[in-house]
């Protein structure tokens, strides 16, 4: 098959497209370029080869753009994008809701259906699509030092756990690391959408800084992460080492088990941040770094994989860039990983796709494509913590801006736990 580009950008015919790699499937395609310039010199350009691979990728992604400045912050929006074709479309704009700052939107094992957004500044509150209801929901209660934040939906759809976090910034003089994100105190809560009630426990409420749970596809195991508490200044340092852990959780009782360090941040020299597991429950794709757990600015950042079935842990070339990696997630299926880069600018977030053969390998990645082969030259907003989804999310702005624009329905705290709001947890109390 062969292509002229007469303006210098090859733009292929989707349908044409489609059919190649269909007649492709586990096979190598092969590319070869020739550049004529206008004196009608010829260049021949090496050549390079693609594997076309037999596992799908789900149809859409979900993220959220952003200006990478501290001023322009506040004109966001949540996008959804599908990747078999170059349609973008807003989830929800900010500019409907007062400039509200949305964020860590997730969803329930990428069902579009099954949806949660914090609103933020202004309208303040959780916005979830659950059971068919797109609802508000204030999360704050006596068990709790904030609302929610860093969530992650257990995979029967109705639990979700997040932390509660008391959140700085700081900003560096040296203009190559710019800015750190870092907490005074953080917890970790459950919320069961179908009692509408926020319940923790003692070993996930203490003085430590527990954070960013992640659900294993058993729906039985809680992933997080946790640094001892040092007392910076105003509480807060940007030194921290996150080692990465986990506890059961038994439903039927509400009951959690023994917390268990399965990574320390000190055997590997940084800190352990942003676990996500495999669907198949066998791996955890993790960002590693010098200091710290939130790492979209730590430019040493990069991704690393544990093996939990042989506690090997690499470091995937084709995952990573030398610049910011964070922010991943995986596809349904367990076959792919996106991954947020601010490769090759050091400036803009952009997204990733890596396969994996299911056995500790991925293939070397590949940018989003856009319609428009220079489209990322010029484009200068950040694409932040982009998501797998099956299809696409079933609603309008509209009915996310009226959720979110309507007075939050509290949660109740569950009457049986007795925890101190600051990180100083407490037995539960006696029925």
């Amino acid at each position: 098959m062969s292509l002229k580009c007469r303006n210098g950008k090859a733009l292929w015919n989707a349908r044409k497209w489609r059919k190649v790699l269909a007649d492709n499937v586990n096979d190598t395609l092969f590319y070869t370029a020739t550049i004529i310039d206008s004196t009608g010199q010829t260049v021949q350009c090496a050549p390079f080869f693609q594997v076309v691979s037999p596992d799908s990728i789900d149809s859409h992604i979900a993220y959220r753009l952003i200006n990478t400045g501290y001023v322009l912050w506040d004109k966001m929006g949540i996008y959804q994008r599908c990747i078999e074709n170059f349609e973008q479309k807003p989830i929800i704009e900010n500019s409907s809701v007062d400039l509200a700052c949305m964020n860590c939107h997730s969803f329930s094992a990428q069902n579009p259906n099954t949806m949660l957004l914090h609103i933020r500044k202004f309208n303040g509150g959780t916005a979830i699509l659950y059971d068919g209801k797109l609802q508000k929901f204030n999360t704050k209660t006596d068990i709790s030092m904030s609302a929610g934040v860093y969530p992650s939906w257990n995979p029967n759809g109705y639990l979700i756990a997040m932390s509660t976090n008391l959140i700085g910034q700081q900003f560096h003089n040296d203009y190559r690391k710019r800015i750190y994100v870092s907490d005074s105190k953080s917890d970790i809560v459950l919320l069961n959408m179908k009692t509408q009630t926020l319940t923790t426990c003692p070993q996930l409420s203490t003085k430590a800084l527990e954070n960013l749970p992640a659900w294993a596809p058993d729906g039985r195991t809680l992933f997080y992460v946790s640094a001892p508490q040092r007392e910076g200044e105003k509480g807060f340092d940007i030194g921290y080492w996150y080692s990465l852990l986990r506890i059961t959780y038994d439903e039927a009782t509400n009951s959690w088990g023994t917390a268990d360090t399965i990574l320390r941040a000190n055997d590997l020299g940084g800190s352990i941040t942003f676990p996500k597991v495999s669907p198949d429950g066998r791996y955890i794709a993790f960002t590693f770094a010098e200091r710290g757990y939130f790492t979209p600015f730590n430019r040493e950042a990069d991704i690393h994989l544990l093996d939990l079935k042989t506690n090997e842990i690499t470091t995937p070339e084709g995952v990573n860039s030398g610049s910011a990696e964070s922010n991943h997630g995986w596809s349904h299926n367990g076959h792919w990983l996106v991954v947020g880069s601010k490769w090759p600018d050091g400036l803009f977030t952009k997204p990733y796709f890596a396969h994996f053969d299911g056995n500790g390998n991925f293939s070397k990645r590949f940018l989003l494509p856009q319609e428009d082969p220079d489209f990322y030259d010029d484009f200068t907003l950040n694409y932040n913590n982009t998501d797998f989804i099956t299809g696409e999310v079933p609603t309008t702005p509209i009915q996310w801006r009226d959720a979110i624009k309507a007075d939050p329905i509290p949660v109740k705290a569950d009457p049986s736990v007795d925890i101190d709001a600051l990180s100083g947890a407490t037995q539960p109390a006696k029925k």
